[in-house]
């Protein structure tokens, strides 16, 4: 049987045509004409929807609630089998996941792409990364998956996919935990199922101010003092190592705390969980005695937008025991 698979085109390199000076301007083909570009296939019926022509490092927390909501929609329908997310690659990362998060994906595959090299390009990965993009999203093989990102073959979690080369065509990758599996002449072959956190649908408008700060050796304490008293409803701490900040930097966590501000620690590592295993001034022992609490598994990029999120949906209500459960790997998506 046929399946109906939606491409919802946001711009990006993927989407790139050349510009009068030499370079490229991301976002200006649209998504129509990039699947021009991929041969037919019998069994999938293909639908464009251009949502966005941006370049992916223009898109804002807005653009990712209307993206979050058309593909709702299509879900919800009943009506499609499948959506392919066309992206920039500097946040595909980051849109995936927050789709994963907040879509309730039901039997619907979703997968999300781009390319590293423009369509205009000598050895192009644009067309050959879309075609295997619609193979996934028509596969049953994929579905309860998750949302997936498709880039160079290989098949990956959203949760745990980074951007590994700012150029190379193997420019994602899934630091420690591997790939889901591969697509191989057509063919989706799936060798591993992700564990996957709480669902969180929040609700329409504007989502609430999370920053990120990374530490590092000899960071002074002015920014993440002047994030205080901005007043900003949360902020993740991409710490050293096993989840450990400046010294300098422990009384404006207190002070971010006592203001009712949601304080996170995650680590900068590209493996490994946070741990409070250290006892000295600036370790995450230290943090958490201090209100903020330490979270494994994501990058501070996921975890500031699932914050967020978490905030929009419970309000007042997300405090630290209900930021742990929602920060949770299990096969439980219930809130």
């Amino acid at each position: 049987m046929m399946k109906r698979v939606v491409v919802v085109s946001t711009g990006g390199t993927i989407a790139s045509l050349p510009g009068p000076e030499g370079r490229n301007i991301a976002g200006a083909l649209s998504g129509q004409a990039l699947l021009g570009g991929v041969p037919e296939a019998a069994d999938i019926r293909v639908e464009v929807r251009s949502l966005f022509q941006k370049a992916s490092n223009a898109l804002t927390l807005d653009d990712l609630q209307q993206l979050r909501a058309q593909c709702q929609s299509l879900i919800d329908s009943g009506d499609v089998d499948g959506i392919v997310v066309t992206h920039g690659t500097d946040t595909l990362e980051d849109t995936a996941y927050f789709l994963e998060s907040s879509l309730r994906t039901r039997n619907v595959v979703v997968a999300v792409t781009g390319s590293q090299r423009v369509p205009h390009a000598p050895g192009t990965d644009a067309y050959l990364n879309l075609r295997h993009a619609l193979r996934v999203a028509a596969s049953a093989d994929c579905v309860g998956l998750g949302v997936l990102v498709v880039f160079n073959e290989t098949i990956h979690a959203a949760a745990f996919v980074r951007k590994t080369s700012s150029f190379q065509l193997n420019g994602f990758e899934s630091p420690g935990f591997g790939c889901l599996g591969f697509i191989d002449d057509d063919a989706v072959l799936i060798y591993q199922q992700p564990r996957r956190q709480p669902l969180l649908q929040p609700p329409p408008g504007h989502l609430p101010a999370v920053e990120l700060l990374s530490a590092c050796l000899g960071a002074g304490p002015q920014a993440l003092r002047a994030l205080v008293d901005a007043g900003v409803s949360g902020i993740v701490l991409e710490g050293t190592g096993r989840g450990q900040v400046p010294p300098d930097w422990v009384p404006e966590i207190q002070r971010a705390v006592d203001a009712g501000c949601r304080v996170l620690v995650c680590s900068s590592s590209l493996t490994g969980p946070v741990l409070p295993c250290y006892e000295y001034s600036g370790s995450l022992h230290d943090l958490q005695a201090a209100g903020a609490l330490g979270v494994s598994g994501l990058s501070g990029r996921k975890v500031r937008l699932r914050l967020m999120l978490a905030l929009a949906c419970l309000g007042q209500a997300c405090d630290r025991d209900a930021l742990r459960r929602l920060f949770s790997w299990g096969s439980d998506r219930s809130v």
